[in-house]
This record gives C-alpha cells, structure tokens and sequence, in this order.
C-alpha cells in the first residue's frame, strides 16, 4: 500500500519530511567530518546523498524497513549501516568517534556553517586555528577584530556575521 507523501515540492514531486529531515542529517554529518578533519573528497559522498534521499520518491521509513536502502544510489553496506542508525537515533557512531584524521568537534561548530556563506571548509579553519567553535564565538571573535585577518573571510562574510548581533 503507497503512503501518501507529506507534501508535493514546487516541481510536483512527492516528498516526505523524514527523509527532508534525514538530508539534514546527512549534511551535518559532512560539515562534523570536514570540521574535524575528515578528508574533504571522501565526506562528499554525504551531501549528494542527503539530495538523493530528499527526493526520493518514497518515505525512507518504509524503504528501510523493507530492506531496500540499497537502492538509493551511493548507499552501499557502510553507509547503510550510517543510515539506519541516524533513522534510529539521530545521531551516528561516525561523527562521534575519532578516525581517518578525524577528530569529532563540538556539535556547537554547526552553528557556524549556518552562517549564509561560511562553509565547513572555513569553520574547520576557524575551530582548528582559532578555536571558533561557537555562534557566540564567532561574534566575539568578530568584535575583537580577529576575522579581519582570517583568509576566505571577505568583507561581505563579515557583515554578514555582524548583523547576527
């Protein structure tokens, strides 16, 4: 029996809000491995899978449960395996153990990469050379005048991060 999708995006395409809230998942896991120093090429797999799954045309609830993840493309065993724990828990062993050069850093750091224009790439810089690891730190360091002298942090990204006062 076909479940009724949540909503029909602006294309007219089924879509349900656990896997919107699934993708979401899977691009904070990619910030947290770039932001801890995961290799940059191996966690973009997790950003064009959170696109994958947001669209894909069936809940993934229900494609779990039957056993069919592997159908999404790019979920192989280990990433299966990433995907059904982040269904059961929100939450994945792999952002929280150190790995490949990866050391977790605080869930705070996501704070950053909300921020329209900053990236993981130059919220590991601020968490690893600066210990940024905050919003709040984040203005603070902006007030002191530190992200004037922060290459990748143009003009533009630093009013940006002085209106978040």
């Amino acid at each position: 029996m076909a479940v009724a999708p949540d909503y029909i995006d602006a294309k007219g395409r089924p879509r349900w809000r656990a896997n919107d809230q699934l993708a979401e998942r899977l691009k904070d896991l990619h910030d947290l491995l770039v932001i801890g120093g995961y290799p940059p090429d191996h966690a973009a797999r997790y950003p064009k899978l959170a696109y994958a799954i947001s669209r894909f045309p069936e809940p993934i609830g229900t494609v779990a449960a039957q056993g069919r993840l592997r159908a999404i493309p790019g979920i192989g065993p280990t990433v299966e395996g990433i995907v059904v724990e982040l269904l059961a828990t929100g939450d994945c062993a792999k952002q929280r153990e150190p790995s490949d050069g990866y050391v977790p850093p605080p869930r705070t750091v996501l704070e950053l990469t909300a921020v329209p224009g900053l990236g993981a790439r130059i919220a590991r810089t601020l968490h690893a050379e600066y210990g940024i690891d905050s919003a709040v730190a984040l203005r603070e360091a902006h007030a002191a005048g530190l992200l004037d002298t922060i290459p990748g942090i143009g003009p533009k990204l630093r009013a940006t991060i002085a209106a978040l006062a």
